[in-house]
């Protein structure tokens, strides 16, 4: 499956970005790493800083979703809380929590749209949550805590409705976190996900593309992504109901194209690289090989993005 507006941002061939790669980094052993929650906590406290220097100043996590072609500053990363807005009218939310709510970008928004509505951020990083509340000081509809969300203190039946942007790929047991979430949700409330997922098994894909793909999941400190029709069964296994499906791949083109050109820069500097690797930690380089490959594998079918969007059923005696 080829999505044309993102295979036309990349100016190699894979072979090619793949052979970029290999040179600057030990990609064998990129791809032979396990990630737990402690190798995602400090890929954050490693990448906060070019976060905010080369992603959002904002402090958007997340990738940019955009219809729209154009060369402006805006890839979209607000996209996503009107896609949660829309959900939260539906329900009526006046209790929401996010899952891995990272440095509170989406929670402000919503905060600032929703004053009636009360809003819990979760994540288990203390230095996103250290600037998540310096930022929000001023919402006072808007709390966070450090914990990890596969298992919390919330009572059962405690939320209207939960979000999760780009965070369950990384949790370490999928299952677990999907079931908290059911847990501390009201019958009727929702659980709003948008996140990457794997199109199908990589087994099946060429050895480049697997390669690639192996590379773009470890490079943003995930273990492995979800196969998008397994992620759903598991989901309505829990007891959830899928309400939508939203393929959004397409969209994440304006955005994919300007991390891969600040990609090509940081691979054409070859004789600086040793000057930046002193001066910037692994980790936070190692985004380079995510953003140089990512238009492959989102191009070429093996990775997908998507908002799934789940209800908790009204009648729990299914």
């Amino acid at each position: 499956m080829l999505i044309d507006s993102v295979v036309q941002i990349a100016d190699l061939s894979l072979d090619e970005a793949l052979a970029l790669v290999d040179k600057a980094f030990d990609a064998q052993g990129i791809a032979a790493r396990s990630i737990d929650a402690e190798k995602v906590v400090e890929y954050y406290r490693q990448s906060e800083r070019a976060y905010r220097m080369f992603h959002s100043g904002a402090g958007a996590l997340h990738i940019g979703l955009s219809t729209d072609a154009g060369d402006g500053d805006d890839v979209g990363h607000a996209r996503h809380v009107e896609l949660f807005a829309e959900q939260l009218e539906c329900v009526d939310a006046r209790q929401v929590i996010e899952f891995g709510c990272g440095l509170g970008y989406n929670l402000r928004a919503l905060a600032q749209q929703l004053p009636d509505c009360e809003l819990v951020g979760v994540d288990l990083s203390p230095h996103h949550l250290k600037s998540a509340r310096g930022d929000s000081a001023s919402f006072e509809n808007l709390s966070f805590v450090e914990a990890n969300y596969q298992q919390l203190d919330f009572a059962e039946n405690s939320f209207d409705a939960v979000l999760a942007v780009e965070t369950l790929c990384q949790t370490g047991d999928q299952q677990l976190a999907i079931a908290e979430a059911y847990r501390i949700l009201r019958p009727g409330g929702r659980l709003m996900v948008i996140d990457c997922f794997r199109n199908q098994p990589l087994d099946v894909l060429p050895d480049d593309l697997r390669r690639a793909a192996v590379l773009v999941e470890k490079t943003a400190a995930v273990d492995s992504f979800a196969v998008l029709n397994d992620w759903q069964q598991l989901a309505t296994d829990v007891g959830f109901e899928i309400l939508g499906v939203t393929d959004h791949s397409a969209e994440t083109a304006r955005d994919l194209q300007r991390l891969y050109r600040l990609a090509r820069r940081f691979f054409k500097m070859s004789l600086a690289v040793k000057l930046i690797r002193r001066a910037m930690p692994a980790l936070a380089l190692e985004n380079a090989v995510c953003g140089l490959l990512m238009p492959y594998t989102v191009g070429q079918g093996a990775h997908g993005y998507y908002n799934i969007v789940l209800e908790k059923p009204t009648r729990l005696g299914r």
